[in-house]
């Protein structure tokens, strides 16, 4: 019996669902279908890297949520899918997985202790204690997935 399957964390669905030659009639049956998991992977490891440089394949599996291994399964699964849809001329379809959104993160952090805590009102022009040192030295923090 296998291990469950781990949730993989997604930034953004793609703008595209599909991907079809000019050619090519109405969605039909001769396409091949990628999971949203394997397209985060695709834009994790090869689009990402455009603009942050030394971007490691780690990194990319922590912002999906899945070990490094794991990683490298979905993004190999990915390149046979891709490969096979370009060398045979079937349409790409982007649907389904195991994934979750990944949250935006918005709340503040402390100067004094580094603690960083989460606060859905926060906002740049309010000033807070730090909870754990009770500081006033806070800043208003906002993270953006990947």
């Amino acid at each position: 019996m296998g291990r469950r399957t781990r949730m993989r964390y997604v930034k953004n669905p793609p703008n595209n669902f599909y991907f079809k030659s000019v050619e090519a009639g109405p969605i039909s049956e001769s396409y091949v279908n990628l999971t949203l998991a394997e397209f985060e992977a695709m834009r994790l490891k090869h689009y990402i890297p455009l603009t942050i440089k030394d971007f490691k394949q780690t990194e990319a599996a922590d912002k999906m949520g899945v070990s490094q291994p794991t990683f490298s399964r979905i993004l190999e699964s990915a390149h046979q899918k891709v490969t096979k849809a370009l060398i045979e001329g079937k349409q790409i379809r982007v649907y389904g997985g195991n994934i979750e959104y990944k949250p935006h993160f918005k709340g503040y952090g402390c100067l004094n202790c580094d603690e960083e805590w989460e606060d859905s009102s926060a906002s740049i022009n309010r000033k807070i204690k730090c909870p754990n040192c009770s500081s006033n030295k806070t800043y208003f923090l906002e993270k953006e997935p990947l």
